[in-house]
């Protein structure tokens, strides 16, 4: 205590100072006092195990259990094989009357210390606890064997013992400071090098730790293990081609080493190899087919080959032969919610928060989760808990900083993300997601500056180049961008994102038979629809379709099931039947316009037992984007429709009636607003009051189209400026209503947005109001879209001027009240 207190005085924040000071005073029986030293101590180390450890024990003596938990948590996931912190938490668990939980945790100890005779003790007062007095004598008897043992082991630890035992505790400084001591006076002792170089390690000193174990190789170069530690090592620094050459030969070595066995699996799988690393995992589990890590790394390998079914498969094997693994549930319940089964993802999810409640990782799953069911704000409060445990959890700031964006809260989303920049200013990803978020803002000087200094951080990184691409794109640089897509794919040329960008590219530019080809990418993308979905009959691959039915599902939104539904006619004219899946939105309107087919109105979920009512049963299915591959590969193969959709005429004829109650005069309807913050909202949404010239042409009466809540906006334009706009929320709440109003109005005015597509659809005319660098699905330039013959562009000339924009549209306005 005295050596403690007078480092103090020299150096009143050294955190080791503060915890033995604190050890002192708890073993001196003042528990206050310890606790205020043990949590100075993390407050200037939270990253040592050992002091959260010593904490927990303070506080379990207070009688403060939960809180003790959490300190022991805390321990045991900063070093997961710390076995005296598991045993003491299971300490805990039975002092709350967990007995079950105890059991566990004192499992664990056993198991990461098999000499540990406490654990044993303890295992069987909670067997005891429980009513079983058979494995209560089994772990008694295992007890007394090992304090039998110990009597005649060497009580004299030494330096290089000591060392030992506080790199045991997580005390890493403590043990790098005693096996030096100890290899002061023996140079060559190649034990206390292998206890020097695991603590430089856990001190951060990664090259210093290399160095070490590099001269315990150079003693012994046939020492498998020293191979595995530079191995492992090598692979924290990135050079894991290096690290695999050295594990390869441990196992040459040490044919059935687990470590080496298990390390490879990993390493094969961050270079790529998922197919060697499963080759690995069943390799190992031939020697241990009840090791949980094996099964849980076997499941990751399956999972990366997209064998589903197995992979689900061998993570819960991992679960059964460890209940308490919490990368196993939290990696199946990833499984579950990537494959849209979210009630059970969650479910699974929440059996691991259970077991350990301050997981970072557990508590970002579920944030996964929750974003997927729409819960918005739940999801954000997980990744805020996962950060508050790990501020420098970038993965979480991202997925808030995204929340926010596709809520449209552009500037909370920029400023999360310049958060996590504070945090990782070497995170290459975040910067990119800045750019983006800057982007989304028109603010592109700012945007391309964030890309440069990605790049300038991570020279030639694939994600930095593709976003490149994309802001090129939407800027004007058409060549610029392409070929910065085709380095980024030459960087990383298996990039499903980078090589979709470039597909979408292509497409705005008309190059649609190499456009659409890769389209396809969209289908191996985590976000399409389709890639969980399971069928009971095959894709359809372009084979003949005569006398054979096909079902069309949807995987995009709204506008895109109308857009891409301009080919079911094709479709319908070779094959003998065809069903179609659609937004229920459609139904009315599908079924109408589509008398061949049977349509089938339903909310998407993964769920497919309906397809079996079908009548008559499909041969092949399709999801609805893939059609065009197949009827719109140029061009001239876009028909001169005049409409591909129909609405009710009896709605039409009302609506009619209603729009001429509003006296003489064109009757136009009007969008203004399109898509949220990520989809380009700012740059593609005009306000009321911009509009103010083409709303004071006489003899016009414009109606709401708008399907956002813009009634405030409405109103205020009528108490300023007397201008009144026309809304009818019955007419936007009902799609086969909306598709009647459209139809009974003289033309459409309005942004690029859903309604575009439905105008188009049904044949009416449209003028649409296109920003600079528009949306591939309008094109980089012409006044017409191939979709729909009725539909006229009037483009930006600059990035945010609608001047000319606006003019042309009153140009055209005045020629149609003359006409």
């Amino acid at each position: 205590m005295r050596c403690a207190e007078q480092a103090l005085q020299h150096a009143p924040r050294d955190p080791d100072a503060l915890y033995l000071a604190g050890l002192a005073q708890y073993r001196g029986g003042d528990l206050a006092a310890a606790e205020t030293r043990l949590r100075q101590a993390i407050q200037a180390d939270a990253r040592t195990p050992a002091f959260h450890s010593a904490l927990g024990n303070v506080l379990q003596d207070r009688g403060a259990l939960g809180e003790a938990i959490s300190a022991y948590q805390r321990a045991v996931r900063l070093k997961p094989d710390f076995a005296e912190a598991h045993n003491d938490l299971g300490t805990a668990y039975f002092a709350q009357g967990n007995a079950a939980r105890a059991i566990q945790s004192y499992l664990r100890a056993a198991a990461l210390r098999p000499g540990h005779a406490v654990a044993h003790a303890n295992l069987g007062s909670a067997y005891r606890k429980l009513g079983l007095p058979r494995d209560a004598r089994r772990a008694m008897q295992r007890e007394l064997l090992l304090r039998f043992k110990s009597i005649f082991r060497r009580t004299s630890k030494g330096p290089l013992g000591l060392a030992r035992e506080e790199l045991e505790q997580g005390n890493s400084r403590l043990a790098m400071h005693l096996a030096r001591g100890a290899l002061a006076s023996r140079p060559g002792n190649r034990a206390a090098l292998e206890v020097l170089a695991l603590a430089q390690e856990a001190q951060g000193l990664r090259d210093e730790a290399l160095a070490t174990f590099g001269r315990a190789h150079a003693l012994e170069p046939s020492d498998a293990g020293v191979r595995e530690e530079i191995a492992r090592l090598l692979a924290q620094a990135g050079r894991k081609q290096e690290a695999v050459g050295h594990l390869e030969e441990a196992l040459r070595l040490r044919p059935r080493s687990w470590r080496a066995m298990a390390a490879l699996t990993e390493l094969y799988l961050a270079l790529g190899d998922a197919q060697r690393s499963e080759q690995l995992a069943r390799r190992a589990l031939g020697l241990w087919p009840r090791d949980a890590a094996l099964h849980f790394r076997l499941g990751e390998a399956l999972f990366r080959q997209h064998r589903v079914p197995e992979a689900e498969h061998a993570l819960r094997e991992a679960i059964a032969f460890d209940p308490r693994s919490v990368p196993a549930r939290v990696r199946l319940g990833d499984l579950l919610r990537l494959g849209g089964r979210l009630e059970e993802a969650e479910a699974c999810l929440k059996e691991a928060a259970a077991l350990d409640d301050a997981s970072p990782a557990v508590l970002f799953a579920l944030g996964m989760v929750l974003k997927e069911r729409g819960h918005s704000a739940a999801a954000i409060r997980r990744f805020e808990e996962a950060l508050r445990i790990e501020p420098g959890r970038a993965q979480a700031l991202q997925q808030i900083g995204e929340i926010l964006r596709y809520d449209n809260q552009l500037e909370q989303a920029e400023r999360r993300f310049r958060e996590g920049l504070q945090e990782r200013p070497d995170r290459v990803a975040l910067l990119v997601d800045l750019a983006m978020v800057l982007g989304d803002q028109m603010r592109y000087a700012e945007a391309f500056a964030a890309i440069d200094q990605a790049l300038a951080r991570e020279p030639g990184s694939a994600l930095a180049l593709a976003s490149r691409g994309v802001m090129l794109d939407v800027t004007g640089s058409e060549a610029e961008a392409m070929r910065t897509f085709r380095e980024a794919l030459a960087r990383a040329p298996g990039d499903v994102d980078i090589g979709y960008n470039l597909a979408i590219c292509r497409l705005r530019h008309a190059d649609f038979a190499e456009g659409w080809n890769g389209f396809e990418l969209r289908r191996r993308k985590d976000s399409f629809i389709g890639k969980y979905r399971s069928f009971p009959f095959p894709e359809w691959a372009g084979e003949p379709l005569a006398g054979k039915t096909i079902l069309v599902y949807p995987e995009q939104g709204l506008g895109d099931e109308i857009m891409y539904g301009s080919c079911i006619r094709d479709l319908a004219a070779t094959a003998h039947h065809v069903a179609i899946e659609c937004d229920k939105k459609l139904g009315a309107i599908f079924t109408r316009s589509f008398p061949g087919c049977t349509v089938s109105a339903r909310a998407r979920t993964m769920a497919n037992d309906w397809v079996r009512h079908l009548d008559p049963q499909p041969d092949y299915q399709v999801p609805i984007g893939s059609l065009p591959s197949r009827f719109r590969n140029h061009v001239q193969a876009f028909p001169a429709h005049a409409g591909y959709l129909r609405a009710d005429a009896a709605k039409v004829a009302a609506w009619r009636e209603r729009l001429a109650t509003l006296g003489p005069g064109l009757k136009i309807g009007l969008s203004w607003q399109g898509g949220v913050g990520h989809t380009g909202r700012l740059r593609r949404s005009l306000t009321l009051e911009q509009l103010l010239p083409l709303l004071r042409l006489p003899g016009m009466h414009f109606v709401s189209l708008q399907y956002t809540d813009v009634a405030a906006e409405i109103a205020g334009l009528a108490k300023r400026h007397g201008i009144q706009v026309h809304h009818w929320p019955e007419a936007i709440d009902d799609y086969d209503e909306t598709a009647a109003l459209v139809c009974a109005l003289d033309q459409v005015l309005t942004v690029c947005t859903a309604i575009v597509h439905l105008t188009g659809a049904l044949g009416r005319p449209a003028t649409v109001m296109v920003p600079f660098g528009s949306d591939w699905r309008y094109g980089a330039s012409g006044a017409r879209m191939p979709w729909y013959p009725s539909v006229r562009l009037i483009r930006q000339r600059a990035i945010g001027d609608w001047a000319n924009v606006l003019e042309a549209v009153m140009q055209r306005l005045r020629q149609s009240a003359v006409g």
